[in-house]
This record gives structure tokens, C-alpha cells and sequence, in this order.
């Protein structure tokens, strides 16, 4: 009997296993330190980033990844099959959309501007108070304020033009996150001491996901597992000291782990 039952569970696994095919699975990113970025030599890079590399080897995906602006990703996300995006926040309104597949960073939300501004913003409120604050077109943290009925909402292509016209005044908050912010300013030669925290909005968790599509349930399921995996291994308990310590050499980014989750 033992025997039987155990060769049926192989054929049912066998069979599954010739069902599942990740060949036309595509992976697209956008340019947000430091789960995935652009290094200073145009190659995509980051903690997110090195998981993902991780299970395309373990998969056997030779199809390189897509780096594409914000809105344009989550177009592609919302309306292919096959697709696997990664980073971005889970929220209510997306729950139902995607699978999800696992849960990699916690960041803060948090109020940015120019240090020598004269503002001194201790509540949400006072945020509907401000005439001009950046948000990137097409991220979560642009619809959740305009969901909050923020008025003021000056929408930028990416965050280093975000940085850049926080830093000559032309927008009077930006809403990023503490190793974001002080990276790009590393990138574009700023120094961190033209910014300071206004306020910390909120904090978000952070997912690889899939879109759904007929019949992507299993193809889900095996992913997620291989994702498990590396996530529990040892590298990955290496990689994240890694990435805690390059995180945190930018001292004002105040990175840590929370339940086995890198958050900053």
C-alpha cells in the first residue's frame, strides 16, 4: 500500500513538474536603491536584485531583466502574463491583483527636505498645508496621497530628478525612503547635510510578485517555494548582514532586521 500511495505521489509530482514551464516568465524592475538599481557602471544591481539573479539561475532563465520607468512597469505588470516585478509595497487595493511572492524589505515612508527649510512638519496634516511635493508618476506612495486628498503633488519621471529639484528648491518635500534619499545624493555629489527627515509617514512591506493569469496558480506555487528556499539559506543570511552593513555606512539610513526582514 505504502508503496503504491508512494508512487502515485511521484507521478502526480512528475506531472505537475511537466506542467509548470518558466520560459516565458519575464522579470522587470525600476530604479529604487537599494532593492534594485543602476550602478555607476549602468548594470542592475541590488539586494532585491541578487535574490532575483539567484532564482533566474536556479530556473535555468537566461531572459535578462527589464529595468523600466515606475508607471510603465506596473502597466506591463497589470496586463501581461508571465510577468515577475519586483520591488514593490503591499496594500489593500493591490491584494486581490498579484500573487505574492515573497516578502523581502520593510521601508519607511518618510518626508524629505531642503535643511535649511523653515518648516516643521509634526503631523500628517500639516502635509495638506504644502504646495509642492514630489512623488514619482506612477509609484504607491503618489496614489496614497492623493488617496489621502493631498492637493499639492508635483509628479517626477524618477527619484534622482526627484533629488535634485528638492536639493535647488524647485519642490518643497519629497516622499521617499532614508537609504534611497542619501544614496542618490552620494550618486548625484550632493552632500546628505542638504536634506533632513520632516516626517515619517508610514511604513510599507515590500514583495516580489507575479501577475495572474489563467492557470498561473502552480506556476505561482513553485516559484514562491524556490523563493522560500533561497530566502531561508544560508547565502541569503549572508547576503542580508551584507546589505545591513552597506546600508548602514550611510549613517543616517538607520537599517536593521526585523523578523528576519531587512528594514530601513
Amino acid at each position: 500500500m505504502w508503496r503504491f500511495i508512494l508512487l502515485c505521489s511521484l507521478y502526480i509530482h512528475e506531472s505537475v513538474a511537466q506542467e509548470i514551464s518558466f520560459d516565458q516568465l519575464r522579470f522587470v524592475t525600476v530604479n529604487e536603491p537599494p532593492a534594485n538599481y543602476l550602478d555607476i557602471d549602468d548594470q542592475i544591481d541590488g539586494y532585491v536584485v541578487e535574490i532575483v539573479q539567484q532564482l533566474r539561475r536556479r530556473l535555468e532563465i537566461d531572459t535578462e531583466i527589464e529595468l523600466l520607468p515606475e508607471a510603465r512597469a506596473l502597466k506591463t505588470l497589470n496586463t501581461l502574463p508571465h510577468i515577475v516585478m519586483f520591488s514593490i509595497s503591499r496594500t489593500p487595493e493591490r491584494e486581490d491583483k498579484y500573487h505574492w511572492l515573497l516578502h523581502v524589505i520593510n521601508k519607511r515612508w518618510i518626508f524629505y527636505s531642503r535643511s535649511d527649510s523653515q518648516l516643521d512638519i509634526s503631523t500628517f496634516k500639516q502635509v495638506h498645508n504644502i504646495d509642492s511635493i514630489g512623488v514619482i508618476r506612477g509609484d504607491i506612495r503618489e496614489k496614497w496621497l492623493k488617496d489621502k486628498g493631498v492637493k499639492g503633488l508635483v509628479h517626477i519621471l524618477d527619484y534622482e530628478n526627484a533629488i535634485k529639484m528638492l536639493v535647488k528648491s524647485r519642490i518643497n518635500l519629497l516622499l521617499f525612503e532614508s537609504y534611497g534619499t542619501y544614496s542618490t545624493l552620494n550618486k548625484l555629489g550632493y552632500s546628505h547635510n542638504e536634506v533632513k527627515v520632516q516626517y515619517v509617514a508610514k511604513a510599507s512591506e515590500v514583495y516580489i510578485v507575479m501577475s495572474k493569469f489563467e492557470g498561473s496558480n502552480l506556476l505561482a506555487d513553485e516559484i514562491r517555494k524556490h523563493l522560500l528556499s533561497i530566502h531561508n539559506s544560508k547565502k541569503h543570511i549572508k547576503r542580508k548582514k551584507k546589505w545591513l552593513d552597506n546600508l548602514n555606512k550611510i549613517n543616517k539610513s538607520g537599517a536593521w532586521i526585523s523578523e528576519g526582514i531587512l528594514t530601513y
